[in-house]
């Protein structure tokens, strides 16, 4: 008789590098809120995630991007989890698999992009925060709900596929445009 193996995840660390976060504003441009080149730990507890650096302007803004992306070659970054010296990367991922550390590290670009409706006030004596939340284990499952060893390269590829659908999910669900242009990035 076989035994089955039951495999476990424990995420102990998340982190983003943010290319750039921008808040468009109702009015004209010159008014967006704009932010780069920054990492972001991401809570593992679900509490809300900071996604600036900076104080959010007040104003009025129906559409919010996020540019998860490795970062630029002339940016000095403080964390050597994002730059080994030969690479650079856009999510870095830290835990435990069956009890064995591991580090996986993604070199691909990521986005996200919502319309706000409706737009988020932003006001002088308001704390403003935009949450999302990320369920970073479905980053490691195949379309079975079965593990994919982060360790194992030849998973590398579906796992980069899981992150960029769970960006995805913050869509707008009745946006019909299927022009994403991110499709011809292979980088694993």
């Amino acid at each position: 008789m076989a035994s089955q193996q039951v495999m476990s995840f424990d995420i102990q660390e998340v982190k983003l590098y943010i290319d750039e976060m921008e808040l468009e504003s109702v009015a004209d441009d010159s008014s967006d809120f704009e932010d780069e080149d920054f990492i972001v730990n991401m809570p593992l507890d679900g509490s809300p995630v900071n996604l600036s650096q900076k104080s959010i302007e007040p104003g009025l803004y129906d559409e919010f991007e996020l540019e998860v992306e490795r970062p630029d070659d002339d940016i000095t970054v403080n964390d050597a989890d994002f730059d080994d010296g030969d690479e650079r990367y856009s999510v870095v991922v830290k835990g435990l698999y069956n009890g064995e550390e591991f580090t996986y590290k993604s070199r691909e670009d990521f986005e996200i992009e919502i319309d706000l409706n409706p737009p988020l006030e932003v006001s002088d004596s308001e704390i403003t925060s935009l949450v999302i939340n990320i369920d970073v284990i479905s980053w490691f499952k195949d379309l079975n709900g079965n593990d994919l060893d982060p360790m194992d390269s030849s998973n590398f590829e579906r796992i980069n596929d899981n992150i960029e659908n769970s960006f995805e999910g913050f869509e707008e669900e009745d946006d019909d445009d299927d022009d994403d242009d991110d499709d011809d990035d292979s980088d694993d």
